[in-house]
């Protein structure tokens, strides 16, 4: 309940500062200065072949919150500096609309986590002959898959995760994968061509579940207060991937 009040108080604090800015619309010459916009800064690090508690690192730099270099702890099986928690001050807007694609959140917490996080939700990084990164993953049942551009960058507004409801999870796991998508139902021997096939409809029941399967859909940004704009570079050399960038925080 207190972290839920504190989330809240912290998303109308990043709301009510972004509508402080006003309006897109110019302003007359005579107007007083336009307040700086405000930003999310990225810089992050993940070893994705190996366990590099180390190594991984997330931080992030924004206008309600911050976090350096915050990394696993694999004493309590959290972040050191909760970043989990605290990044989701700039996740959704006070209406609880996508201000981040929730698949690409998704992966920014890949560097607080433990390698055997990796492995349970299946990641995949691919640099593709085009110069795009394709990443793929299996978080609590739902697969989501989301690509750079050529240049290795996501460029928002308009970053889009492919996403599908495959299974579900229990408690702490294994996730449960319909066979549908993988012949003995775990996540590591997934189909993804099955999961990106149209013509496999959802609504199917997974085992002896209540649970069913869902149909593809995009996960974007819908929020239609605030909005981000600018990039995020990626790289990755095969086994560490690194993004950064400077997000602008709009006023839509």
């Amino acid at each position: 309940m207190k972290k839920a009040l504190v989330l809240l108080m912290m998303m109308l604090a990043l709301t009510s500062l972004v509508a402080a800015m006003g309006s897109k619309e110019a302003a007359p010459a005579a107007a007083a200065p336009a307040a700086p916009v405000p930003t999310l800064t990225i810089d992050y690090q993940v070893n994705v072949a190996a366990a590099d508690v180390a190594g991984n690192y997330l931080t992030f730099k924004g206008p309600v919150a911050s976090a350096t270099k915050d990394q696993y702890d694999a004493v309590s099986g959290a972040s050191k500096s909760e970043s989990t928690f605290v990044l989701n001050y700039y996740r959704n807007d006070i209406f609880g609309k996508k201000i981040l694609p929730g698949g690409l959140r998704g992966f920014f917490l890949y560097p607080i986590a433990s390698h055997e996080q990796m492995t349970d939700d299946a990641l995949s990084v691919v640099k593709n002959a085009d110069g795009s990164i394709r990443i793929r993953y299996i978080h609590r049942g739902t697969a989501n898959e989301l690509t750079t551009d050529k240049s290795g960058k996501f460029v928002f507004p308009g970053v889009t995760v492919q996403a599908r409801k495959i299974g579900y999870i229990v408690g702490e796991g294994p996730q449960v994968i319909s066979t549908e998508f993988s012949a003995d139902g775990t996540a590591a021997t997934v189909d993804w061509a099955k999961v990106w096939d149209a013509r496999i409809a959802g609504g199917k029941v997974i085992g002896t579940s209540t649970q069913k399967t869902g149909d593809i859909t995009a996960d974007v940004a819908n929020s239609d207060l605030v909005g981000y704009e600018g990039a995020l570079q990626l790289t990755f050399d095969g086994t560490i991937v690194k993004m950064a960038g400077v997000l602008n925080i709009n006023r839509k």
